[in-house]
């Protein structure tokens, strides 16, 4: 009798459960992303508090592909700058090799002979960089995946 009670008790749920599951991958759209990639041109801005930003920034264009070919660097080059800003996330990969070091939190798991980092991301430089598109109420900000400088100043 225990054994009735606690599959009545238990059949509804297993059952609905799969149901559940469908109906909600119905609804999501796995073809366009949650948070975009986007193409932007702007200023590097080194702030006093460590942040870094992307000051007289663009307007982000969606981007399918992380990679900067040699035609859109060149496109980026003659870019006119905007009055966007972004707070600029995962910046240490793009720093030079001796600041990514200087990080206590990297220093722990890298290796001077083996950091990685492409040294493109520098204070005061016009920038072409891609990276995930993150809205907040008050501020823009990207989470970078490729960065690459396109002037040594920017103006």
């Amino acid at each position: 009798m225990k054994g009735r009670i606690a599959f009545g008790l238990f059949a509804p749920l297993v059952f609905w459960m799969p149901a559940g599951i469908r109906a909600e991958q119905q609804e999501s759209d796995l073809s366009k992303p949650k948070v975009p990639i986007v193409s932007v041109v702007g200023c590097a801005s080194h702030l006093p508090d460590g942040t870094w930003m992307l000051m007289k920034a663009t307007v982000g264009v969606e981007s399918k592909v992380l990679f900067m070919s040699d035609k859109e660097i060149e496109e980026a080059r003659k870019k006119p700058l905007g009055n966007n800003q972004y707070k600029l996330l995962g910046t240490l990969d793009f720093l030079t090799k001796e600041d990514l070091l200087s990080d206590p939190r990297r220093a722990e798991f890298t290796r001077p002979d083996v950091a990685n980092a492409s040294g493109q991301l520098q204070n005061g430089r016009k920038l072409l960089v891609k990276g995930l598109l993150i809205t907040a109420p008050n501020e823009k900000r990207l989470n970078l995946v490729s960065v690459q400088q396109l002037a040594d100043t920017c103006g």
